[in-house]
C-alpha cells in the first residue's frame, strides 16, 4: 500500500505571495522526486496548489527519507513556519 505525505500550509496576509512560493516549492519537490524515483507529485497538482500538496511515496520504508528532503526544501523556500506535514495511506487501485 502506497503512502502519501500531505503538506498543509497556513496562508498569511499576503496569500498570493504565499501561493506563488508554495508552487515554486512544489516544482522543486517535483524535480527531486523525478531524480529520486522513490516519490512522485503531479505537476498539474502543483500548478493548482493553494494550501496543500500531496507527495506519493512508493515504499513505506522511504517515507522518513522523503520527509527529510521535504523539510530541507521547506527551509530553503522559507515555508517551514507555515507548513505542517502528515502521512496518509493511499487506497489500493481497483483491479
Amino acid at each position: 500500500m502506497a503512502r502519501e505525505i500531505v503538506i498543509d500550509f497556513t496562508l498569511g496576509a499576503d496569500q498570493l505571495s504565499d501561493i506563488s512560493r508554495i508552487r515554486d516549492f512544489g516544482e522543486d519537490i517535483y524535480r527531486q522526486c523525478r531524480d529520486d524515483h522513490w516519490a512522485s507529485i503531479s505537476l498539474s497538482e502543483v500548478d493548482r496548489a493553494t494550501d496543500q500538496l500531496r507527495v506519493s511515496v512508493r515504499s513505506a520504508r522511504r517515507v522518513r527519507r522523503i520527509e527529510q528532503m521535504i523539510k530541507k526544501l521547506l527551509v530553503r523556500h522559507r515555508l517551514n513556519e507555515i507548513a505542517r506535514l502528515s502521512e496518509a495511506t493511499q487506497p489500493n487501485d481497483p483491479v
